[in-house]
């Protein structure tokens, strides 16, 4: 299933926001630039292992990224914080 993500401008956008969900899963997404500039920007992701929680990971924003939702990771969240207007496209 495909879906789409509008991410705005300089605003920390969700992407995935999932609670109780213990099964593994793994997503690419790509990310298009409204105005067909270069895609730049952070991405947040926090997992956590039941109630033990993880600090955040952050890295660059790059027009195709891939994540993965392992078996303990019962609250998983991805964040973006683009530095202009973006589209996810979620697989």
């Amino acid at each position: 299933m495909k879906r789409k993500v509008t991410c705005l401008v300089g605003q920390w956008t969700a992407i995935f926001d999932h609670a109780f969900v213990q099964l593994p899963n793994a997503w690419t997404v790509s990310f298009v630039a409204a105005d067909g500039s270069e895609v730049v920007g952070e991405v947040m992701e926090k997992r956590s292992s039941w109630i033990f929680p993880n600090p955040p990971t952050t890295r660059p924003l790059m027009a195709v990224m891939s994540f993965e939702r392992g078996w303990w990771n019962t609250f998983y969240s991805v964040r973006v914080k683009p530095t202009c207007d973006v589209i996810a496209h979620i697989e």
